[in-house]
């Protein structure tokens, strides 16, 4: 047997891969699901909804696969959205899954900061704890939903450890995805009982804390009969997305960076040893290997600066400005925009500072501006930032940087973006399966086809490399320190706006 069968459980759909020995994809599929958004920051999903879409991306990869390709599966290897909270009852889920985007919990996560201070909670979990955390959304289940919470056997805190669970029967949780939660004491690698203990809340629902690599069961008949996966195979506990992703990039060993350029953003990296930052915005979590760690600044809103853009900037000729269009502006603006910045935090931002006030701006604007120059801004704007990213995570950059994510298709963003940072910017193959091809990795070092979380290059074909030039290094170095110094000084003006929005 030569397969791994990957899943990831993601925030819009499921993917499922067979992928051989070599890294190259055998069959895949995917199918999607729906989220529903309500009123107070409440962000929830069926976990149901993540079992239906799972077995459906599995008829797909069955029909795209050799007829022999089942009997093949050496391993089923997860991974997933991580910080969800998913009450689990005797028969599945109570109720929908708490996102880990889902904020509902504000009173709850000022109660735990004023209760146990904010110092000592970062020392404990080396991470902020807001509403989104665990933490806060348990207290505001035990407020708003105690019958439900007295029901839970479990709380599972992944979703592919909902899959893990329909798979095999059994419920954990991986280190990474732990880490994530405000329960877990990152020190000493386990939960924190003595923060449970303080806040009332019951431990014994927590899952057992597990290796990535550690097999979580055998999948059961049941499960055989509505995946197609044989019995027995072994189901690896797997690891959250972040982790997945970073190894799936080939950014899984210490000293590789990687950038995600979607609609948000964030710069992660591998440490052997890792300092929290979270007066930064950086989240320290625990990496697959025992001992190591995955630093990640997070941007809120990072292409999806150039979306606002696009859209904006359509006309009745054009209804919605084409990508296409904008690359082609672009590239008549020289370096700096003539002039222009462009800060792009548009829904606020998380790191390097942490602040749901901010908001975009142009500087800068003259009476021949043109869309142009307003385009190649946004793209310097949003790669300015990621600069601000990589100087606050202070990772020892010894390569080149990995760009993933949708803009990273564009044929100028990366040339501004390896500019910017100085460095050589490598375009990885196929980024949307980044978290499948990580999970397959993880199931290779478990079942000791390899030594090491970047095995061979050609598990992370580049497509193209751009290197950066000298001159356009030194003039953003200079723009770059103005970029730096715009936030600080609007600052007071962001809040004021706010207020004045919000009728106060």
């Amino acid at each position: 047997m030569n397969l791994i069968l990957a899943l990831d459980i993601g925030t819009t759909g499921t993917k499922a891969a067979l992928i051989d020995r070599e890294g190259q994809f055998i069959g895949i599929g995917y199918a999607d699901y729906l989220t529903y958004h309500g009123a107070g920051n409440v962000v929830e999903q069926e976990p149901a909804d993540w079992w239906r879409a799972t077995c459906a991306a599995l008829a797909q990869v069955w029909q795209s696969a050799p007829a022999d390709a089942a009997q093949q599966v050496a391993m089923v290897s997860l991974s997933g959205q991580m910080q969800d909270l998913i009450l689990l009852g005797a028969d599945g889920a109570i109720g929908r899954a708490l996102l880990y985007s889902d904020c509902r919990a504000q009173e709850e996560a000022a109660f735990v900061n004023a209760l146990i201070g904010r110092t000592t909670l970062e020392q404990i979990t080396g991470n902020e704890q807001g509403a989104a955390s665990l933490l806060a959304k348990w207290l505001w289940l035990q407020k708003n939903a105690p019958v439900q919470l007295a029901a839970c056997r479990k709380i599972l805190v992944g979703a592919h450890e909902y899959i893990g669970w329909h798979l095999h029967g059994g419920a954990g949780a991986d280190y990474t995805t732990a880490a994530t939660t405000g329960l877990l004491d990152l020190a000493q690698n386990q939960w924190s009982y003595a923060l449970l203990i303080r806040l009332g809340l019951d431990a014994d629902k927590l899952p057992g804390l597990c290796a990535a690599t550690e097999i979580g069961g055998e999948v059961t008949a049941d499960a055989s009969a509505v995946t197609g996966i044989p019995v027995g195979t072994p189901v690896l506990r797997g690891a959250g997305d972040l982790a997945a992703t970073t190894i799936g990039v080939g950014a899984g060993e210490p000293g590789r960076l990687y950038a995600y350029l979607g609609t948000s953003g964030w710069l992660a990296s591998s440490l052997a040893r890792a300092t929290p930052n979270v007066q930064s915005g950086i989240f320290t979590l625990r990496h697959p290997a025992p001992q190591r760690y995955i630093q990640v600044a997070p941007m809120l809103t990072a292409g999806g600066n150039l979306d606002w853009f696009r859209t904006q900037a359509a006309s009745y000729q054009l209804p919605v400005t084409s990508y296409d269009w904008i690359n082609e502006q672009v590239v008549t603006v020289p370096v700096g925009s003539r002039g222009l910045i462009y800060l792009p935090y548009l829904a606020g931002e998380r790191s390097p500072f942490s602040d749901p006030q901010a908001r975009g701006a142009f500087i800068g604007l003259s009476l021949l501006t043109t869309q142009a120059e307003q385009a190649r801004a946004v793209m310097e704007g949003v790669a300015f930032a990621y600069r601000n990213l990589r100087d606050s995570l202070q990772v020892a950059q010894t390569g080149p940087l990995f760009l993933v994510g949708g803009g990273a298709k564009s044929t100028i963003w990366p040339q501004i973006m390896a500019d910017v940072l100085g460095c050589e910017v490598q375009i990885v193959a196929a980024p949307g399966d980044a978290a499948v091809r990580g999970a397959a990795i993880l199931a290779g070092i478990r079942l000791g086809w390899y030594t090491g979380y970047a095995p061979h290059a050609h598990f992370f074909p580049i497509v193209n490399t751009y290197t950066p030039y000298a001159e356009n290094v030194q003039q953003y170095e200079a723009i770059y320190r103005i970029f730096r110094s715009l936030y600080p000084q609007l600052r007071r003006a962001f809040a004021d706006l706010a207020r004045i929005q919000a009728g106060l």
